[in-house]
């Protein structure tokens, strides 16, 4: 069996700053569509045909990669709350001795 190592702090350090980055992006990703939606409403040309395919690509990144951080955020809490699992059984175990 293989031995693995936790660093609980480590993970939970990771954890605030995965929180940090998506509410950064998430707050800045507000501002940018704010501003496509006000540029969308006045731009006619050609120029506009050629760039909404290619923002809308970009809004498809940004959303599944948002989703991504998400299932990361989920997937460290889920460990370090098997952490707090594996300490309670722990310190029960030794209560019982």
């Amino acid at each position: 069996m293989a031995r693995t190592s936790f660093e609980r702090q480590d993970a939970e350090d990771l954890l605030n700053q995965l929180k940090q980055y998506h509410e950064t992006q998430r707050q800045e990703w507000s501002s940018v569509l704010n501003q496509w939606k006000n540029l969308e409403s006045v731009w006619l040309d050609k120029q506009y045909e050629k760039f909404e395919p290619l923002f809308d690509k970009l809004s498809s990144t940004y959303s599944e990669a948002e989703k991504d951080c998400e299932k990361y955020m989920d997937f460290i809490q889920k460990q370090i709350q098997i952490d707090d699992q594996r300490k309670q059984k722990l310190a029960s175990g030794l209560a019982d001795l």
